[in-house]
Order: C-alpha cells, then structure tokens, then sequence
C-alpha cells in the first residue's frame, strides 16, 4: 500500500505460556486441522518469539492473560523461554526466505548490513517496553515464522537463533543461525534445509505458497468470523498496479487448483451435473475462496484494466480450440460483471450465448452459465423467461442450491406463489449437527486464547485486561518518518484511548465466533440489562436461529451482520422474509396451508391455532411441510412478532442505545418497516458516538445498506442489479422496494441520500471504522470500505472525497471555543438537536488526529491502482 511496513511500528504480541525450544509452535498454539472445513484456507502466518526468562519464566505461567489450557501442567515446558506471538497475512514474500528473516528481525530490532547483524539503537519500533531490553540478555532469542500451502498441505517453517554474545550491547555484532523445514500434513517425510540450501527449494512450492498467502488474506480480512486476535493484515500483494496485476497472473494460474481452498458455505454441498460425477467436475472447481479472491482482486482496479488482463491470463494460460466452449467461461462472465471503465454487457451476453451454442448442456459449467442468465435477466425485469432458463438449471445441476434458490425466486417474481413455497420445501438445505461439537474458541484452525481467557474473565466479573496489559499486548500502530520520529497512524484520539480506556470490555476486535456474533456480545452488564429479554432470547447464542444457521455453515456460531448469506439455511431465511415482506405474513401462512398437509398455523390474529389439509382432489398425494422450514416459519414469526412489540410498546420505556441497535439489524434483516430500520441504526450510531463510543455492527450495516440500495445503481454493472459475486450478498431489501413500487423505491432512495445517508455522514463513518480496522492491524482496507471508497471516487471524484472529508475533519474537531462559531451544517450536535449554546462541547476529533490524512492516503491509493498498464 502507500505505507510501506517498515515504516509501520507496533504489532500485537500475545503472551502465551514457558516456549519450548522447537518448531512444534502450531501444536502448541492447539492448532486444529482444517482439511474439512468448507473454508479451508489454512491458518494465517504465524510470527513467534522466544526469550529466555530462566528462572523467572515460571512467572509467566501464572499471567494474567493466558487461558486456562495453557495453565495446565501438560503445556508446560521447564526450559525457560517465555512465548511472545502475533499472526500475519498478506506479507509479500518476493525474495522468499531473506523477507521473512527482515521482517522477524525487525520486530526485535535486529538490522542486517553487510551480512553482519547488531541490535539497532532503541526507537519507536521496538517491543523491549513489552519485553525488557532483548540487547540486554545473554541467552539467545529464538524467532520463528511459519506459513500455511494450501495445496501441498504443509507448513513452510523458518527459524533464527539471535546468539548474544558476551556483551550483547547495542551495536555489538551478534551472530545468527537460520534454518527451514517443511512439515507436511500428512505425515510424509519432514524435508530440512539451511541458509544455503534453501536456495534450491523448488520455485513451484514459493509460488504454491504466496498464492495461498493472497488467498488467505482476502478470505479472513474479509471475514471478521476467520480472523485471529493478534492478526497483522498487510497490502504487499496489491500495494501498486503492478503488484495487483502480478497477484491476479498468479492466481489464474492456479485456477484449476482452487478446489483446495475450500468455499463459501452459502453455496451449499458441492455437486456435479447428473448422477454420474466420475468424469463432471464439481460446482466448487469453479465457486472457490481461490476464485472469489480473484474477483476481490479483480474490483480493485477501477480503470477496469485488471480485469482486462485477467481475462487475457485466463484465455491464453487455457486455451482450447475455437469449437470448443472455454474451460474457464463461468469465471471470465464473472469478470465481466464486475469490470468498471467500459460496459461490459454486450461481451457477457455473447459469452454465454457462444459457450450454450457450442456445447450440449449437460455439464457442470453450462449448469452455472444458466444460472447466470437467469439474474441477468431478473435485473431486465423478464421474469418468465428466467423463470423457463431457472427450470433448465435445475435439471442440469439437480442438487445445486443456488439452483434451486434462484427458481423459487423466480416464481415469487411471476407471483406464482404456491409453487415458490414448493419449490422452498425441495431446496437442498445442508444442516450438520457436528457443529455443536465445534470449539467457540478455534478459529481458522487455532484456537484463540486471548479471547477464551477474556470471555472467561468477563463472566467472573473480572476486569477482562487491565489497560496496562492492553496497551503492552497490543500497542497503538505508528508510522516513522525519515528520521525514525513518529506519530500514531489512522488515529482518532476518543476511539483510540478514551473508549478503551472507560470500557474494559471493549478492549478486543470484533473478531472470531464470540465477539463477532452480534452486540450483545460486546456489551456490558449494564449495557445487555437494557435489552429487553425477548430480543436476547431470539438473537442470543443460543437462540434457535444461531444454532440453526452455524449448523448450515459448519461453524460454532453465526452473525447477526451476514448468516443470511454465509449458509444455505440463512439464504432460505432471507427469501422467506423477502416472500413474507412482499405479500404478508398471514397470506404467505394461508398459502403454506394450502399447500402442505399437515401445516400448523401461525398468525398474528385470533384464528385458532389448527392443523388443515390440503384441500385439492383426495387422490393427489399430500405434500408435507419439511421440518426445517416448519421452524423457520416459526422462527420469522417470533422476530416479527418480538418487533412489533416492542415497536409499539409505551414511550415510556425508551430503548437504550443497543436496543435500538438490535431493533435495526433485526428489523432490516427480517425486512420489517425498513425505514424505521434504518433510523433505528442510525439512532443507536450517533447516540454511541455522542457517547465517546463506537457502534461498529450498526455502522457496518448503515454502510451495506448506502452500498446496496444508493451506489450499486449508481456504480455497479447493470448485468447483475441484485447480487454481489464476492461476498454472495443478495440485495434482497431492494430489490423488494423495487417490486412493490418504483415510485415509493426512488422517492425512498432519494430520501436517504438527502437527509440520511447523506455523503458527509457515509464519509464520516467510513473514517472511523478504517481507524477502527488500523488500531487492530488492518493495514490493508477490508472488502466493504474498498467498495465504498472505489465507489464514491467513480461517482465524485479523488478530490471531491477528500477535500469533503477534510471539511467534516474542521467542523467536528475539538476547539478552544466555539462562542463566535455557527453550528455546522453536519455535526453530531446538529444531528442530535443541539445547538451552538450547549454546555458540552460534542466532537469527533482532536487536532492530532490522523484519520484524515489516512484516509486521503487510502483513497490516492486506490486512484494510482486504476494507472494499471494494459498489456496485448
């Protein structure tokens, strides 16, 4: 990126328990293999140190942040090294072992010159306040680097042993020793090299390694439910146009492997065309994390070119003759949706024309060409020609859900509701009861003790970490300047020491499969009592739509932000809401009476409660209601029901700040009165903020909701109007608004844009969950602040953005006085009702504050990456 990481000073370094002199560090950070999960990317890169404490080290094992299994007396090792560890994605290893070995050095401040190594003069950069002065100690350091082939299924392993020296002054030249190994999986031979020898590692392996690096960092940067506590996301291998453009050669070579990587479980179980699958390759061959982070790539040239070039890549790496349809034709139509800078439309529908003429539809691809067809022509508004094709997808690939979901979308649009509801009830729906096995703890393969422990400690009523604790463990990221001085990088004084300062329980990312469940979560005591218990009961942990959509996905726990696209039970959610929302609960009820035997009526009137039958000729046989939707009926009933209580209870019992959070994620994602929805995040958004907080659940969905509903017209292709191929995100809530009445959707849209989601409070919010992302170590913009920013360049300009920024950066800083001050056109006191007499001064900003210059450094970033060369 426009920060290189050598200028970025401060990493997460987690304590763990006594080290044990070995390679062995994923065993002892318990790391699970990940062979079967459907996301199977591996584990990120792992940096450790190990410095010898002697005797001193039994100290350590009593610290207050270890949990508890690495207390127990079996991890303990009477060496005398003491563990410090943070893991790392998206660190470019261009010259493979001598990048790692500078950047492992560099954490301890090691320098190299002239293949000489001495500790450098203390400086902004080193850990010694964390860990005592290293320089200082007699015994040597032991630094190790460890990174996941996710085709080879192997650890790649690097080692260096720091000897001290008799001194071991600052400036004294110190020796150091390095070796490598490559562990395989599954129980093959261990493979060693030295310094020397590693040099004839096979050039193959460093590719199979850095295209799984590249994969790895768009899938867990990407999903706060794959990310580690203590995870460093740097940008090397998109930091400039010719880096993106190397990154995207690179992973269309490695097309045809990408089945390795696993997929997005959303997808459902993979399956191939008719019964005899031997010779059919399978839908995940071509939907993967491998081919989705092409895509991710792909969008980050706003130019287009990208796009360009991979298309060129893909058709020249596999050619075929010219009667034949292309190997890869699904993937480069996929391209072609998202490639800005021209109209892409034309090209796409010739595509798949070309690719149906030349071959018999009876393989898996032309399956998925289908089904590309059918959005296409859902955004044209020709829903029974798409309903014909949607028909067709499904004899092609009978057990493919998307399939399945996309014809009972169509039928709702044709308003042939009934069979919409029987074509529901056959949907390949994947529940597996193992994830009640699963650890809440393990994430991406390795279990996270630094959020075990602080869970733990929470429920004990103990200060999770103190601030010192907090502040050692995960220092404030810094960028040096020229001369090594430095100041804090991304920075907003109120989030970064204020709210963490004030609000033990905050001191986390929102993270993993706990924190990033939803709120309440991440609530105080205090905070969870103002909930009303029939809103916790329904969005808790163990509500039954928790449980329901983390067995869909194979994983311990869901999110309130994406389960109603991150598995084939939650995407069933999303269109029964959507069919409920479009036609009403008590008819959508009436129709499942009709249509199935055996159904239980559930309504918000006084009927009865009763079971029918189906009421056509005796002979025809009954079709039963399959369990699950039975209970997803039943649970869409209970989220209603528990809004519209709450929406009209007195107004004498106001909603806290979370509640109305949790009436405003609940109220969009089951599609009840969505512009209370929207008010009622944007309430709980500027009451946290004017609070000194951060609402980051209600910000991400405000941001979803401004990409989906105002810049996706705007911006987006029109090839595909209600889907995003990345993510798998479904514009459902629009695409309902559209159907009832392009009226009320364009008064709607303008609405927002004008009083609610106005560009300054987008901006505004955008700011501060970048320096929310930064504080945790996300150098590199996640997936959802990239599209947003990429999206308002396009649609006002570099200068427009940042010069706007820079505006609201003025009018909601601290200042002095602001007696002679008018209130500003956007500032939390005038979104609030304040006036320029309040007493209490409300701002956002302090004068030291960096966010701005960040964030103008971000989008500079993303305007040099669209000057991509295009090559013939």
């Amino acid at each position: 990126m426009v920060l290189p990481k050598n200028n970025i000073a401060g990493v997460p370094m987690i304590r763990e328990a006594q080290f044990g002199q070995c390679l062995g560090l994923r065993s002892k950070l318990t790391l699970q293999d990940p062979q079967n999960q459907n996301n199977d990317v591996g584990p990120p890169d792992l940096c450790h140190l190990g410095k010898y404490a002697g005797a001193r080290s039994a100290e350590y094992a009593s610290h207050e942040y270890l949990g508890d299994s690495l207390k127990s007396s079996d991890l303990k090792e009477d060496d005398g090294y003491v563990g410090y560890y943070h893991f790392v994605n998206g660190l470019k290893l261009a010259n493979t072992d001598s990048d790692i070995e500078k950047y492992v050095l560099d954490i301890v401040g090691v320098e190299k010159v002239n293949d000489s190594y001495a500790f450098r003069k203390e400086n902004a950069n080193s850990h010694s306040e964390r860990f005592g002065s290293l320089s200082s100690s007699k015994k040597e350091l032991v630094l190790t680097y460890c990174s996941y082939n996710v085709f080879s299924k192997s650890d790649f392993r690097a080692r260096y042993i720091i000897h001290m020296g008799s001194s071991g002054k600052k400036g004294t030249l110190i020796h150091v020793d390095s070796s490598y190994q490559i562990v395989p999986r599954t129980g093959r031979k261990v493979s060693n090299f030295s310094a020397v020898t590693i040099r004839d590692l096979n050039p193959s392996y460093w590719e199979e390694l850095e295209a799984s690096q590249i994969v790895r960092w768009a899938h867990q940067l990407d999903n706060p439910s794959t990310q580690l506590t203590g995870l460093v996301s740097y940008a090397d291998f998109v930091a400039t146009a010719d880096e993106l453009t190397a990154s995207v050669k690179l992973l269309v070579k490695f097309l045809s492997r990408g089945s390795f990587c696993g997929f997005n479980a959303g997808y459902g179980t993979p399956t191939a065309c008719g019964n005899n699958t031997d010779y059919q390759k399978k839908t995940n061959y071509y939907r993967n994390n491998l081919s989705d982070a092409l895509i991710r790539l792909c969008q980050m040239d706003i130019s287009g070119n990208v796009c360009v070039i991979a298309v060129q890549e893909v058709k020249a790496r596999y050619q075929r003759p010219s009667s034949s349809p292309h190997e890869w034709d699904y993937i480069i139509s996929k391209i072609y949706k998202i490639q800005r800078g021209s109209n892409k439309e034309h090209d796409h529908l010739t595509l798949l024309h070309e690719h149906l003429k030349s071959t018999e539809i009876h393989n898996t691809q032309s399956g998925l060409i289908l089904l590309e067809q059918v959005y296409f022509l859902i955004s044209k508004e020709s829903y029974d020609l798409a309903l014909a094709i949607a028909k067709k997808t499904v004899q092609v690939l009978p057990l493919d859900f998307d399939c399945w979901y996309s014809l009972m979308l169509c039928y709702i649009l044709v308003k042939d509701y009934e069979h919409a509801l029987l074509v529901m009830n056959s949907m390949p729906v994947t529940l597996n009861n193992r994830s009640k096995e699963l650890d809440l703890d393990t994430i991406s393969g390795i279990r996270d003790h630094f959020s075990s422990a602080f869970i733990r400690r929470q429920n004990q009523n103990e200060e999770p970490i103190s601030d010192k604790a907090f502040n050692l463990t995960f220092p404030k990221p810094i960028i040096l300047d020229d001369k090594e001085s430095s100041k804090p990088l991304a920075s907003i004084q109120k989030m970064w020491s204020d709210l963490f300062l004030f609000n033990p329980h905050l001191r986390h990312p929102i993270n993993g499969n706990q924190f990033y469940q939803s709120p309440l979560m991440n609530s105080s005591v205090r905070e969870v009592s103002s909930v009303d218990i029939s809103m916790i009961k329904i969005c808790g942990l163990k509500s039954a739509r928790n449980v329901l959509a983390s067995q869909s996905a194979g994983t311990p726990s869901s999110s309130i932000l994406d389960f109603y696209r991150k598995s084939t039970w939650g995407r069933c959610y999303d269109m029964l809401s959507l069919f409920v929302a479009l036609i009403g609960w008590d008819q959508v009820v009436s129709l499942k009476e009709r249509v199935f035997a055996g159904s239980k009526a559930v309504t918000t009137t006084n009927v009865p409660e009763q079971y029918v039958v189906n009421h056509k000729s005796e002979k025809e046989a009954y079709v039963k209601c399959e369990s699950w939707l039975d209970q997803l009926f039943l649970i869409i009933y209970e989220d209603l029901r528990t809004l519209m209580v709450l929406a009209t209870r007195d107004n004498e019992q106001q909603h806290s700040a979370i509640e109305w959070e949790m009436l405003g994620l609940l109220g969009w994602t089951v599609k009840y009165n969505l512009r209370e929805s929207i008010s009622s995040l944007m309430t709980s958004v500027l009451g946290t903020s004017i609070e000194g907080g951060f609402d980051y659940f209600a910000t991400i969905q405000l941001l979803e909701i401004y990409d989906d509903l105002i810049l996706s017209d705007n911006v987006d292709s029109t090839i595909d109007l209600y889907h995003d191929d990345y993510d798998l995100r479904f514009f459902s809530n629009k695409l309902i608004l559209k159907v009832s009445s392009k009226t009320i959707y364009n008064e709607l849209i303008k609405s927002l844009e004008d009083e609610y989601l106005t560009l300054d409070f987008v901006l505004l919010n955008i700011a501060k969950l970048i320096s929310w992302n930064v504080r945790w170590y996300q150098f590199s913009p996640n997936y959802l602040i990239f599209r947003i920013l990429s999206k308002l360049i396009i649609k006002y300009d570099p200068v427009v953005v940042t010069t706007t920024l820079k505006v609201l950066f003025e009018q909601n800083k601290k200042h002095k006085s602001r007696s002679n001050k008018r209130a500003s056109k956007f500032s939390l006191g005038s979104l609030m009702g304040g006036t320029e007499s309040n007493e209490v001064e409300r701002y956002e900003f302090v004068e030291d504050d960096t966010i701005c210059d960040y964030v103008e450094q971000v989008v500079n970033w993303i305007d040099a990456l669209s000057k991509t060369t295009l090559t013939v």
